[in-house]
């Protein structure tokens, strides 16, 4: 029977929500889900699984989407009433997982349309907002095979929830493109733009995929925009990821720490599942971005400039410094049409 580990021990960081970590040979995994409001958030639980004899496995996050998908969907036997937002993040982690556990025998999109329609949509009022979707959720997955020197990573994403590829060459590469009409990614954090394309009950959908060799050890992370939508710039997001790891003795430690870290900035819901891969253990990892750490904190420290000029400038030529190895192994474009 093939062995499959769906995450590692979970464990609650006090006043910073819950984490898991995970660590077998050649595999060490993080996740952590964070709520602004208490009982209030809609991202789904972090998704990490890992199919040991085939040296497999996948990561995700998911953020239901409360502004489109705020309308209540579902009482719990308790009484609390969930939005279908909330219900739609679950719902969308679910047939991702069960994709997973079944071989991908069929497509992504189809499997999360047969998960969606489970649940039926409450009457139409007589005035509907273009705005307003059934069970809305953003997704960032990368199912991950481990081979040799290489990894062959497959991404999927629908929204502006992000894939990232961390080594310590090329530190954190973005290997997703949010799906938006703004395509800069510091325009991005400043504008906040709206979407182009969720995954939804009611309306039709894509799920993008970029495939690409990643060369061992790696580390794989997925984020919602709770982690990387609330930063000065998108250098922060990797000073983050890695000071935290730079302070942490093991990877329960950094699951704490970068919970801690972005309730400390973040203005959402966030949640964060990362992979890292072909490392010997966490000494290893931590010992492999030390100098990237420091030549980090170095070149971008987080104490901006106060002045509005010169914080544009500061971030323009922040992100002008950092964008050409952080767009390195995204996807091209896509073409309207």
């Amino acid at each position: 029977m093939t062995e499959v580990r769906v995450r590692g021990v979970a464990a609650g960081a006090p006043g910073a929500g819950t984490i898991w970590h995970y660590h077998d040979e050649g595999v060490m995994a993080v996740g952590v889900w964070t709520e602004r409001l208490d009982g209030r958030g809609e991202d789904a639980e972090p998704l990490f699984a890992h199919r040991v004899p085939a040296a497999e496995g996948i990561v995700g996050v998911f953020d239901g989407l409360g502004g489109s998908g705020a309308g209540a969907a579902c009482e719990l036997r308790d009484g609390t009433r969930r939005s279908g937002a909330w219900v739609g993040a679950r719902l969308v982690r679910s047939g991702v997982l069960s994709w997973f556990l079944e071989g991908e025998t069929e497509s992504l999109r189809t499997r999360l349309v047969e998960v969606l329609a489970d649940v039926p949509a409450p009457p139409r009022g007589k005035i509907v907002s273009r705005m307003r979707r059934w069970l809305p959720t953003t997704m960032a997955a990368a199912h991950y095979r481990l081979g040799g020197e290489q990894a062959e990573c497959r991404v999927l994403w629908a929204g502006d929830s992000r894939a990232y590829a961390l080594s310590r060459g090329g530190g954190l590469q973005a290997l997703t493109r949010d799906h938006t009409d703004e395509t800069d990614g510091l325009q991005q954090l400043v504008q906040d733009p709206p979407m182009t394309n969720v995954i939804c009950a009611d309306q039709e959908f894509t799920i993008a995929e970029h495939v690409l060799l990643l060369p061992l050890p790696c580390v794989l992370v997925c984020a919602t925009d709770g982690f990387f939508g609330y930063v000065e710039t998108p250098a922060h997001f990797e000073c983050h990821l890695l000071s935290t790891l730079r302070a942490a003795a093991d990877e329960r430690e950094w699951a704490e720490r970068l919970a801690r870290q972005v309730t400390g900035y973040t203005g959402d819901d966030a949640s964060l599942s990362l992979a890292a891969l072909g490392y010997a253990g966490f000494a290893e990892l931590k010992e492999a971005f030390a100098a990237r750490s420091l030549e980090m904190e170095a070149r971008y420290p987080l104490v901006r400039p106060a002045e509005d000029a010169v914080d544009r400038e500061w971030r323009a030529r922040t992100w002008e410094d950092y964008r050409p190895d952080y767009e390195r192994l995204m996807p091209a474009p896509v073409e309207p049409g």
